[in-house]
């Protein structure tokens, strides 16, 4: 009985560190997910630009989405105030304290770029994808960077 009470705390005690480990370096991975994020949006305006088919992009684009809506919880305050000054290198980042002042704004920008790039991924099933809502889509991802991002 023994062994088996201890078998399910090693095991608990695993899955907890499990988790742990899995949250990773949190500015690792809102880097990665935002460079993934101007990829896409490089694709999809290559595509547009080039009168490609389209509806190839809508996996792409649910990807986009669910990085973004993962996003706020990306950039706990303490990733805000890096030990080193705002940069691009390894532990800094450009994501202002702004963010840490205005959560709900910060948040309704998130959720503004999940619901464009829902539009997009209909035009993009539908085959065609017109120049005008690819910039507005554009536009909302970059109203978040306007108040939120250093330059």
């Amino acid at each position: 009985m023994r062994g088996w009470i201890g078998a399910a705390g090693a095991l608990v005690a695993m899955g907890f560190a499990g988790s742990a480990l899995a949250q990773g370096d949190v500015i690792a991975d809102r880097r990665a997910g935002l460079r993934g994020l101007g990829q896409g949006m490089e694709a999809i305006a290559q595509t547009v630009q080039s009168r490609g088919d389209t509806r190839a992009l809508a996996a792409r684009i649910d990807a986009m989405s669910a990085f973004v809506a993962t996003l706020p919880n990306l950039v706990p305050t303490e990733s805000l105030t890096p030990p080193q000054a705002q940069g691009t290198q390894p532990g800094q980042t450009r994501a202002l304290a702004a963010i840490a002042a205005d959560r709900a704004g910060f948040q309704t920008r998130a959720n503004n770029m999940v619901a464009a790039l829902a539009t997009l991924k209909t035009a993009a099933q539908a085959g065609s994808i017109a120049p005008d809502l690819l910039r507005s889509t554009g536009g909302t991802c970059g109203a978040c960077h306007q108040q939120f991002r250093a330059r």
